[in-house]
């Protein structure tokens, strides 16, 4: 009889952008054995040295450019769009990343040029789950040819809400109303064209898209609504499937209802979320990876 001792080495971790949800998962990598923060990125330096306790000056890093010094193993990007179409390609061509804005992917260049990188470096590119509930039964349906629609349907008070031209105006609109006027669907279409108008809304979406690879983002459906009455971020995911002889078809409905204060991006639940697919987001090679 013999054992085997297999000591796994501690992962090094950088994390791009320093709002609620890089904050969170900063305190996470502070309390687990197993990371070691290497570096935190912000806009803005000096929002990450107020919190001296959290992050020690040796981990704030002010030049972007200079990420690979810190050789981190992962890189956790947490902070736009924008920083994935400028830096991602850079980020995955020296280490792992994991995607926490994969709107930045409704830009088919920037997806190609990520996609490819991580091929040729055998580099992991990793989207997170966030919000999304059931995006591997999703991509198992893609894969086989059995996923034939989706759509998914985000409902957050209007508060909540970051969009830009031409659904500013009508959400302005229907913020203004002072009757009870129940919904408001403020788009109503493919997930592509709504990715850069609500960049930082719609993530969960553009994850179902990516799952769905038979559809892409041109063909899954999505619709974004507002409420008033809402205390709490709800997404409706209805995929299908072809119909029999019968006319009949697989249909899959699923509500994720999330509570959240008025005005959060983030829905409480998804933080852990976002926490599991950090401990997730290793060891599975070249390619993109759903965690």
């Amino acid at each position: 009889l013999f054992s085997v001792k297999i000591e796994m080495s501690t992962r090094r971790i950088g994390i791009v952008g320093y709002g609620n949800l890089g904050k969170y998962l900063v305190q996470k990598i502070n309390d687990d054995p197993s990371m070691e923060l290497v570096f935190v990125w912000n806009r803005s330096a000096d929002k990450v040295r107020e919190d001296k306790a959290t992050v020690p000056e040796s981990a704030v890093l002010e030049d972007l450019s200079q990420f690979e010094s810190r050789n981190a193993d992962l890189i956790v990007e947490v902070a736009h769009p924008a920083v994935v179409a400028e830096w991602g390609e850079k980020f995955i061509t020296a280490t792992n990343l994991m995607v926490g804005s994969p709107t930045a992917l409704a830009d088919a260049d920037v997806e190609k040029k990520l996609r490819n990188a991580a091929d040729q470096t055998k580099h992991s590119l990793f989207i997170p789950s966030g919000a999304l509930w059931g995006g591997e039964d999703i991509k198992k349906m893609a894969m086989t040819g059995a996923l034939t629609s989706l759509t998914i349907t985000m409902k957050k008070h209007p508060a909540s809400l970051k969009v830009l031209e031409p659904l500013t105006e009508k959400l302005k609109k229907y913020q203004e109303l002072t009757e009870e006027t129940g919904e408001c669907v403020v788009y109503e279409g493919a997930v592509r064209a709504l990715c850069p108008l609500a960049p930082n809304n719609v993530n969960t979406m553009a994850c179902a898209a990516l799952a769905a690879q038979n559809l892409g983002m041109d063909k899954v459906q999505a619709r974004l609504i507002a409420d008033k009455s809402l205390k709490a971020h709800v997404i409706e995911i209805v995929a299908s499937g072809p119909e029999n002889a019968d006319g009949e078809a697989l249909k899959i409905s699923t509500t994720r209802y999330n509570p959240a204060a008025t005005g959060a991006v983030t829905g409480n639940a998804t933080y852990n979320s976002f926490h599991a697919s950090l401990l997730q987001a290793h060891s599975r090679g070249a390619g993109l990876h759903f965690c």
